[in-house]
């Protein structure tokens, strides 16, 4: 009798850890620039809020990194295959690095790069796909992968005030509906594809991971049990583009942050707007975006890609009038450039007239005015647009 009972302890054991894993893939690759930008805090903020998962869920949490020589797709594939998951089941794929854009203009995601393809990249739709095999069969409950491309340092005194409350009453109920509550297979991004992710030079952390953490400690401290009906990723969703939206206040720049939800059931939740195609009227916020992101992106691949897509909105003999602003100094006379001259140097140092300061690049940019010629049939074309440019020293 006493062999027997500790037979179906033993039994219970196993079954219940094999029943309950939250299993993390971290794809950082940390030594190599080429592969993304180093931030300080991209891996302990997305672990602070998987603890909290862990601990409220019961689950037991199991972190594996690749980077370095395993820095590719094809590990990252056998990776995830090989994963001892069961249908209850949690993986999350936390990618942090540089974001090629897709050549699915619809897309909501840019790619992945990685050493194995570092020219066009891993769609994060095949890394869904994966997971979606492990679903189907039913060794998966819920996939979240969470993409945070390599952010460029913006500078804002902004500060924004979290709306939290003080109870942890609900947080366990909150956990569990979050996770727990939705099967499927669930993707975010920080940005979109051609737009930039920007970091908070205040505590050197990307601003989409750091919005997630806000969001997150939001919603596990609600101020009361109403609030619980409405937790989902879409809410998650929702409350860190608003602290993203917050923080860049009325600077001309913008961050949006990507959502897709594909349920077990199969209907499927797209949030976020991809880049207008060829034949549509460009908007002066994706406008500004892209030069935003070509001013201070470090791939160069990465750059040739914006190049092309910002040249499709213009005429092939635009021109490029620039104001540059140094604090309360302004260079008095406005600069005409070429299209091709100004994208191609508008990444540069430039160095500041009243102070002689060489500085590492502008902080951001707006777009003051365009011309556009309409009498293509397609669509109006930019044939001349005016910016100011605000300079300042960014720290990267």
């Amino acid at each position: 009798m006493k062999n027997l009972l500790l037979f179906f302890c033993g039994l219970f054991i196993v079954v219940s850890v094999r029943a309950q894993k939250l299993h993390v893939l971290v794809v950082v690759d940390e030594e190599d620039t080429n592969f993304g930008l180093l931030q300080l805090r991209h891996e302990s903020d997305i672990l602070y809020i998987l603890e909290i998962v862990e601990r409220e869920l019961g689950y037991k949490m199991e972190i594996t990194h690749l980077s370095k020589q395993k820095f590719t797709a094809n590990d990252l594939h056998q990776t995830i295959d090989s994963l001892p998951t069961d249908e209850k089941d949690i993986v999350v794929i936390y990618y942090a690095g540089f974001g090629l854009p897709s050549p699915n203009k619809s897309s909501l995601f840019a790619h992945w790069k990685l050493r194995d393809n570092p020219t066009r990249g891993l769609s994060v739709d095949e890394v869904a796909s994966w997971l979606e095999v492990k679903q189907k069969a039913k060794k998966l409950h819920l996939g979240l992968i969470v993409s945070e491309y390599s952010a460029q340092s913006i500078h804002s005194s902004q500060r924004v005030i979290d709306t939290l409350g003080v109870s942890m009453a609900y947080r366990k109920q909150v956990v569990q509906k979050l996770f727990l509550g939705h099967c499927g297979i669930v993707k975010m991004g920080s940005s979109l594809p051609y737009e930039p992710s920007w970091v908070n030079e205040n505590h050197s952390a990307p601003l989409f991971t750091e919005s997630l953490v806000r969001a997150f400690d939001r919603m596990i401290t609600p101020l009361d049990s109403s609030v619980l009906q409405p937790v989902s990723f879409r809410q998650f969703h929702a409350y860190a583009s608003s602290y993203i939206n917050r923080y860049f206040n009325e600077m001309p720049i913008s961050q949006t942050p990507s959502l897709e939800i594909k349920s077990c059931e199969g209907s499927t939740f797209r949030s976020g707007v991809g880049a207008p195609s060829d034949s549509s009227i460009i908007t002066l916020k994706v406008l500004g975006g892209l030069l935003n992101s070509l001013a201070h992106n470090k791939d160069p691949l990465q750059r040739q890609q914006i190049k092309q897509q910002l040249a499709s909105y213009f005429t092939p003999d635009a021109t490029v009038r620039v104001v540059r602003m140094y604090g309360m100094n302004r260079i008095p006379k406005p600069k005409e450039y070429t299209l091709g001259a100004y994208l191609d140097t508008i990444h540069l140092p430039g160095m500041n007239p009243s102070t002689q300061e060489m500085l590492p690049n502008m902080m951001y940019l707006y777009i003051g005015k365009t011309e556009t010629d309409t009498t293509l049939l397609k669509s109006p074309l930019v044939k001349r647009l005016s910016v100011s440019e605000i300079w300042g020293n960014i720290a990267h």
